[in-house]
This record gives structure tokens, C-alpha cells and sequence, in this order.
């Protein structure tokens, strides 16, 4: 009886947050809340960056808050070196595509910094070209990842329908319904292909003239997009292992990890979000969020460094530090030596928004490749037992 009293009251303990992660919790908590308040009162950041004390405690608030972030989750983004292979390989055709954009994405973040440093003129015309012939390309190459990105979510809500899984089918619905309306938004609702004139009164709250929402406050909406893509591209896939072991806490969200991006994204993806407009606009790096999706993720990449060093393997080492400098890189160049903005003041990010727009395609696919692994495995468990 003692010893089992004993053995109730270890479990008990361990079940209890140690003093010190509790209060990496409340700091990390308490500087995000913070870092927002700040946000809502002056949304972009003070000119000069550098020569103005209200900027610097700005990043330290943002980078602490980060730093108490990973200490407060440790233990579970520890694993990820050990999870990254394992959670793709019954997927082994995902896992040679995510193997290989490994190399392919970060190295085209580079090279759109390049292009936009040294050829700026040929920057603008391959993305947003202002005359037919390839009129405006990445526009449609982003509503095209988005239109994929809904038909995959939309088998993948039929799958879960089909399994009476009705939270998982509504998710599935709900997230090609927001693909729907970024497709739409992209187009402006089909004005991008049949030029009809926009209405005159709405022409002059829509900072384009173009017959769409997002152009009402542009501002808003990217930060919005940015910060979304920032999230499922590179903070969630960091965190997957954290999030997986509290959604499996609870039944009928479980589902929830079949649609958690993996946590290869953040190696994909995080070189591209050093893609953002020049120090000397109006928006760019001036804007909190924008700040801060900048110090996260050399946070995260640090990391990344960190883990590596501590795995003892030099093949992640020398990949971690190679990104690393990689994202260094794209954001001082982007920061300070952009020249498209001159040119064309929507071009330095557009190229972030065809890695978010083709990063949310991925997920759509890899979130429906898991649903078809589990219904193999389901007709697989079936035939098992019927034997």
C-alpha cells in the first residue's frame, strides 16, 4: 500500500509544471501581450530605426518574448529532429518532395533578394509586370497555389464527411472557403481578367480602384496574411510537437494534428520571410508584425542551431548554419539594398506571397495525403481483423 501511495504521489508530482517553465509561460505570455499593446498603439516602428530608443525596446520585448516562448516548450521541440522523418515516412512521396524543396525554396528566396538587389528592372517584369504580354504573373500563379490549395481541402472535407468526422469535415470546408475568397481577392473578383470598371464611389475607398476587399486597408490585410503564413509556415511546424501532445489530450480534437503542418516547413520556409519591403517604405520592417515575424524567426533558426549542436550531428549543423545565414542574408538585403520599391512599390512582396501562397498549397496536399494514409490504414486494421 505504501509503495503504491508512493508511486501515486510521483505521477501526481510530474504532472505539476516545474516552477521554472511556469514562469517562462507567464513572462513569455506577458511580453506577447506586450509586444501587441504596443503594437495597437503606434502599429509601425519610428524613424530612424537605429537612432531611436522606442525601436530597440520594441525587439528586445519581441525577442524576449520568443526566447521565454522556446524555454516555456523545450522538451517538446526538442523532438523535432527525431519527429521529422518519422512523421512523413508512411507518406514516401511527400517526403522526397519535402526533402528536395529543402534545398530548392530557400535557395529561390536568394535568389529573388539577388534579383532584386542587382536587377531590379528584370524583378518587377517577371512578377508584376504592368503590360500585356504576362500581365501581372504572380498574381496568378498565387490564385492558381490557392485554387489547388481549396480543391485538396475540399476532398479532404468530403474524406472526413464520409467518416462522420463532422468537426474535421467543417475545418476542411471552412479552410477552402478562405482559399475561395483569396482567390477571388487576387483576381478582384474576375477584374484582373475581364477589366470591367470599378463602381465610381467604391473606387475611392479602395486604394487601388480595384473591386476587392483588401485594398480598403491594404495595410491591415497584409499584416494579416503575413503574420498567417508566418504562423503555419514556420512557428506552428516548429512547435509540432508540443501542439500534437495537447490535442491528443482531448478526443474530439485529436484530428486536429492530421492538419498541423510538418515540422520540415520551418527548414522550407523560413528564408522567405526575410522577404519584405526596404527600411526607407512606408510599411516593411516599419510595421510591427512585420518586426516581428523578422525576430522570431532568427530566433527559431537560432534554435535550430542549438538543437543541432546539442544532437552532435554535423550534417544538421552545417544545414542549420546554412540557413541561418541564408535568412541573415535575404533580410539585410531586403531591408537595406532592395531597389524594386523604386520601380514598383508592390514587388518586394510579392515574392513572399507566392512562398505563402505555395506553402499553403503543400499543406492542403500533405493534410490530404494523411487522410488517405489513414483510410489505408483503417481498410488495412478491417482486413486484419476480418482475417
Amino acid at each position: 500500500m505504501k509503495k503504491l501511495a508512493k508511486n501515486r504521489g510521483a505521477i501526481a508530482t510530474a504532472k505539476v509544471i516545474p516552477y521554472n517553465q511556469a514562469a517562462y509561460v507567464v513572462l513569455s505570455v506577458g511580453l506577447i501581450i506586450a509586444s501587441l499593446v504596443l503594437f495597437s498603439a503606434e502599429p509601425a516602428i519610428s524613424e530612424p530605426f537605429f537612432g531611436n530608443p522606442f525601436n530597440i525596446y520594441r525587439v528586445a520585448i519581441m525577442a524576449l518574448a520568443m526566447v521565454f516562448l522556446l524555454l516555456a516548450t523545450k522538451d517538446g521541440w526538442k523532438s523535432n529532429l527525431h519527429q521529422a522523418e518519422a512523421e512523413t515516412k508512411k507518406l514516401p512521396k511527400v517526403q522526397k518532395l519535402l526533402r528536395r524543396l529543402q534545398i530548392i525554396l530557400p535557395a529561390l528566396a536568394i535568389i529573388f533578394i539577388v534579383l532584386q538587389i542587382f536587377l531590379p528592372e528584370f524583378a518587377v517584369n517577371l512578377i508584376r509586370k504592368e503590360s500585356q504580354p504576362f500581365y501581372r504573373t504572380g498574381i496568378f500563379i498565387k490564385s492558381a497555389f490557392q485554387i489547388v490549395g481549396l480543391v485538396f481541402f475540399a476532398k479532404t472535407a468530403k474524406y472526413y464527411f464520409k467518416e462522420k468526422n463532422y468537426l474535421a469535415g467543417v475545418l476542411s470546408y471552412l479552410l477552402a472557403l478562405v482559399l475561395f475568397v483569396m482567390a477571388g481577392e487576387e483576381l478582384s473578383w474576375g477584374q484582373r481578367i475581364f477589366h470591367w470598371d470599378t463602381p465610381a464611389d467604391y473606387a475611392k475607398l479602395n486604394t487601388q480602384g480595384e473591386t476587392n476587399l483588401h485594398n480598403l486597408d491594404t495595410q491591415a490585410f497584409q499584416n494579416t496574411l503575413y503574420f498567417g503564413g508566418w504562423l503555419l509556415l514556420v512557428a506552428l511546424p516548429f512547435f509540432r510537437s508540443n501542439l500534437k501532445k495537447l490535442f491528443n489530450k482531448t478526443k474530439h480534437l485529436k484530428f486536429v494534428n492530421e492538419f498541423l503542418p510538418p515540422i520540415a516547413f520551418t527548414t522550407l520556409f523560413a528564408v522567405a520571410f526575410g522577404l519584405f519591403d526596404p527600411i526607407g517604405t512606408d510599411n516593411g520592417i516599419y510595421w510591427g508584425s512585420n518586426l516581428f515575424i523578422v525576430v522570431g524567426t532568427l530566433i527559431i533558426l537560432c534554435a535550430e542551431v542549438y538543437l543541432a549542436v546539442k544532437s552532435h550531428s554535423d550534417k544538421n549543423l552545417s544545414k542549420s548554419l546554412l540557413l541561418l545565414a541564408a535568412f541573415i542574408a535575404v533580410t539585410i538585403g531586403s531591408a537595406f539594398f532592395n531597389r524594386t520599391w523604386k520601380l514598383n512599390v508592390g514587388v518586394p512582396t510579392e515574392y513572399l506571397e507566392l512562398f505563402i501562397s505555395f506553402g499553403i498549397m503543400l499543406w492542403s496536399i500533405i493534410v490530404n495525403q494523411r487522410t488517405h494514409s489513414l483510410a489505408s490504414r483503417t481498410i488495412a486494421s478491417s482486413a486484419d481483423d476480418a482475417d
